[in-house]
């Protein structure tokens, strides 16, 4: 594994990586690559892509967050971003949905693999899940809409009052930020911030979109 290229992209979003947490990303690209010959995880398959377009792009998420939140990755696929999460955040727990049994058997082999406690990974779809646990979750975030819009009338649910939902989408310039505002006011929620990066490489730009609860 490339670490320069995972160290050098982890800093430009001001993420510091242990040694630890080195470690289980390489241990965890290779398990990707061996599972993904039988399995459908990913479309990405060069080693220096996956630790930009995934590994470096699922830890923009780490400095916002908060000690101890409960955080929820919908439609977390492979487990980005909540496995890489955990991996540098061993204080939080971290639950992860996603609709695609495989992809979750594949989420809890790398838990058990790489010692990932704090992991609950689900097999659910995310509309029934906010049936079952309504307000639970301090954050939810996820990389598998591209339009917020959509994320936000599914995921809303989920989010406790003063809880934030943080979807993580391409910075193409074409989200119109009025419309983010009507969409969350229509669902209790504020849009808080958008914070712009770039992936290592020129891969790609993206965007952080940050709405918070309002309290009851």
């Amino acid at each position: 594994m490339n670490v320069k290229l995972l160290q050098e992209g982890a800093r430009s979003l001001g993420v510091e990586l242990s040694g630890q947490a080195v470690g289980r990303l390489e241990q965890y690209m290779g398990e990707l690559l061996r599972w993904n010959r039988s399995i459908n995880l990913t479309a990405i398959t060069q080693p220096d892509e996956i630790i930009a377009k995934h590994f470096v792009d699922s830890m923009s998420i780490v400095p916002l967050l908060r000690p101890h939140e409960h955080l929820l990755d919908v439609g977390s696929g492979a487990g980005l971003p909540g496995l890489v999460v955990a991996m540098l955040r061993d204080d939080l727990p971290i639950t992860s949905v996603d609709a695609v049994d495989k992809k979750v058997r594949f989420q809890r082999h790398i838990c058990r693999l790489l010692t990932l406690d704090q992991v609950e990974a689900i097999h659910q779809r995310v509309e029934r899940l906010a049936e079952q646990r309504p307000g639970q979750f301090d954050l939810v975030t996820s990389r598998a809409f591209r339009d917020p819009l959509r994320f936000m009338q599914l995921a809303h649910p989920l989010v406790r009052p003063g809880g934030r939902l943080v979807a993580m989408v391409a910075n193409t310039g074409g989200i119109e930020e009025w419309n983010m505002e009507q969409c969350a006011c229509d669902h209790g929620f504020r849009l808080l911030e958008m914070r712009s990066y770039e992936l290592p490489r020129q891969l790609g730009a993206r965007k952080l979109v940050v709405f918070v609860r309002n309290p009851l």
